[in-house]
């Protein structure tokens, strides 16, 4: 099963769609992600959508939403059912930079122990299109 987490209350993000590859989903809002606690089954495939940078993800403007790996890594954790981990995570923003971002992610996740069956992908898109396929050319697996 995949899970949608927007991670942003703008707007563009919240009405970014996803490619039909991507179905079946459940999409959660940002209120909802960040209160932790939505059980997300070991072996899922959580697709984060939020506007970013290399150092942080979240709101376009700065001050309202701003998640950095550290905070990214424990709201994904909080999420999950009991100790389990996601089998994949795909981080989609409109802004560059994601690599370094989902790079810092991987390693906090193996300075921590966790994540070690993960893959993480990162994706940087203007919002104006889909979520492309995760077969898709454009997602980078950072190892």
């Amino acid at each position: 099963m995949n899970y949608i987490f927007e991670m942003s209350t703008d707007r563009d993000i919240r009405t970014t769609g996803l490619h039909g590859s991507w179905d079946p989903f459940t999409r959660y809002a940002w209120e909802n992600v960040r209160q932790g606690g939505l059980n997300i089954p070991a072996g899922a495939t959580i697709v984060v959508i939020a506007h970013g940078n290399g150092s942080e993800i979240g709101n376009a403007q700065q001050g309202e939403v701003d998640i950095n790996a550290e905070a990214f890594l424990a709201v994904i954790q909080s999420n999950m059912s009991g100790n389990s981990q996601p089998r994949a995570v795909y981080i989609s923003t409109c802004g560059t930079g994601i690599a370094e971002f989902a790079a810092n992610v991987r390693i906090l996740a193996g300075q921590n122990s966790v994540w070690s069956q993960t893959a993480i992908f990162g994706h940087h898109d203007a919002v104006f299109d889909n979520v492309p396929p995760a077969s898709d050319t454009s997602w980078t697996q950072i190892f």
